[in-house]
């Protein structure tokens, strides 16, 4: 049976305590991205897409996972759910026609230039603010490390 004593150093864990404040970052930051109705993997995905188009011919679907740092079959989802949403293009790639090549179009532009500036201003206002619910889950970390 587990003791008191475990469960108690547990719960005072660092990692509890990093976990309790990522919670809260994930959940208000989620909260913003839905005004755009957008979630942040799509806006790591449209990102990493964009990015990779400025210095590469061609852009695959193996390429955005990677950069994104999103499992593969994750990724698939992700971009098929932006085509179907139209905010990428998909066609057959140049130097394999089974490979799909990948474009953000206009709308995509669009929608990532907003949630950028949302999440900008998200982060600028989240690690400042004065909650002190927040105020202590962050002490509470950073006393831990």
């Amino acid at each position: 049976m587990t003791s008191s004593e475990s469960i108690q150093a547990f719960q005072n864990s660092t990692s509890q305590a990093f976990f309790a404040l990522y919670t809260d970052w994930y959940r208000q930051m989620k909260s913003q991205l839905r005004r755009l109705q957008l979630t942040h993997p799509q806006v790591q995905v449209l990102a990493a897409l964009q990015d990779l188009a400025l210095t590469e011919e061609e852009v695959t679907q193996v390429m955005v996972a990677n950069k994104a740092n999103i499992d593969p079959m994750t990724a698939s989802a992700i971009i098929t759910k932006l085509a179907r949403e139209d905010f990428i293009d998909r066609f057959p790639g140049k130097k394999k026609q089974r490979t799909k090549a990948l474009r953000i179009n206009e709308n995509g532009q669009k929608q990532l230039d907003q949630a950028l500036a949302v999440l900008a201003d998200f982060e600028k206002e989240y690690w400042k603010d004065q909650n002190p619910n927040r105020k202590e889950l962050i002490q509470t970390v950073k006393n831990r490390l």
